[in-house]
């Protein structure tokens, strides 16, 4: 008998996730292709043949609780993969707990929003799988750091333009171009960014790539907008959205998926813990070009200042140079980046142990 994956919540988020998480040339789409189907639909199929799994995707978590227990009867396995936490949860383990033979996995692949009330739904609920993208010093549980990478791969659209990107043609440093370029949104919680940009001052470029109503109301189209920003300059100064003085709790977003997606040189403010974290994984950062020592916030804090005071004070000359060696190291991040996204055997270990 065939086992089956089930993910109640939303396609918006649940779609792009189940994609990165096993593959998308993994699944075989088992529902009807047509667009005024899928509108109306409650639920969407997929199946794994290597684990012998559907995978069922419900567009609403209602609909989920509001399905008969006997559709999961021609299941030999069920696992159940969850991610509310809400008071819906408790609604959820009391429907899974009346379907025989099933498994609860909790995913967590934002990083972000994630508060210690949750901490208190743990103590209730009894996950047989707990799989977290963020790091949680509070929490004994599974880590996948590269779990969100796996969800933007596909929800910001990414996946679509990486054959372009792995033919594009990286020009070599370009002095008509800003040679520090970074996006910032230095105001109420992100304040914190404006004492890097201050240090810079005349030398980083910056950009806010959300000003107006378009911007709120199609925010998911607006990441196509960097394809052009961050090719269209040298070095890219990424701002990771947790402040980089945290080093209790980190987790990674699109800021630096797209900094490793797109192959081009750049220097990465964000916790300690994640800089290094990304080095042991075969990444190139800027950051380990201005010193060796990362142990602590005052560490990274003497690095962005050999960092700042290069870029103030290097000639034109050096700063190309430096740019052309590290374009090529840079480059690699892309490939880097793929060979872990494509490497699917930690996802199906951990389905295959629950199924088990």
């Amino acid at each position: 008998m065939k086992s089956v994956i089930v993910f109640g919540g939303s396609y918006k988020h649940h779609i792009p996730f189940v994609l990165g998480f096993f593959g998308k040339e993994n699944l075989e789409y088992q529902s009807e292709f047509d667009s005024r189907i899928f509108n109306e639909s409650n639920v969407q199929k997929y199946y794994h043949k290597k684990l012998n799994c559907d995978v069922l995707i419900y567009s609403n978590i209602f609909y989920f609780l509001q399905e008969s227990n006997n559709v999961f009867d021609e299941y030999d396995c069920k696992v159940f993969c969850m991610d509310a936490i809400d008071g819906k949860e408790f609604l959820i383990d009391e429907k899974i707990s009346n379907i025989p033979n099933s498994k609860k996995i909790f995913m967590w692949y934002f990083g972000e929003v994630f508060s210690y009330h949750f901490l208190k739904s743990f103590e209730k609920m009894k996950y047989d799988k707990i799989l977290l993208g963020a790091h949680r010093p509070e929490l004994e549980c599974d880590m996948d750091y590269l779990l969100p990478f796996r969800y933007f791969r596909y929800y910001i659209g990414y996946y679509w333009i990486e054959d372009l990107m792995n033919n594009f043609n990286y020009p070599k440093y370009n002095r008509n171009l800003p040679k520090l370029f970074s996006y910032s949104r230095a105001y109420n919680s992100s304040s914190w960014r404006n004492e890097y940009i201050l240090k810079l001052g005349d030398d980083l470029t910056t950009k806010n790539s959300a000003n107006d109503a378009y911007d709120l109301t199609y925010p998911k189209y607006k990441h196509f907008e960097t394809i052009f920003d961050y090719t269209n300059c040298n070095i890219n100064l990424i701002f990771e959205t947790i402040y980089c003085g945290n080093n209790q709790e980190w987790f990674l977003t699109e800021k630096t998926y797209k900094g490793l997606f797109f192959g081009k040189p750049f220097y990465l403010l964000g916790p300690v813990k994640m800089l290094t974290y990304l080095k042991s994984m075969g990444f190139h950062l800027l950051n380990f070009e201005f010193g060796d020592k990362f142990e602590s916030t005052m560490d990274l804090n003497e690095n962005f200042d050999n960092f700042k005071n290069w870029i103030k004070t290097a000639s034109e000359d050096t700063i190309e140079e430096m740019y052309n060696i590290w374009l090529e190291k840079s480059q690699k991040n892309r490939e880097v980046l793929f060979g872990h996204l494509n490497d699917y055997s930690q996802s199906e270990k951990i389905i295959k142990n629950l199924l088990n």
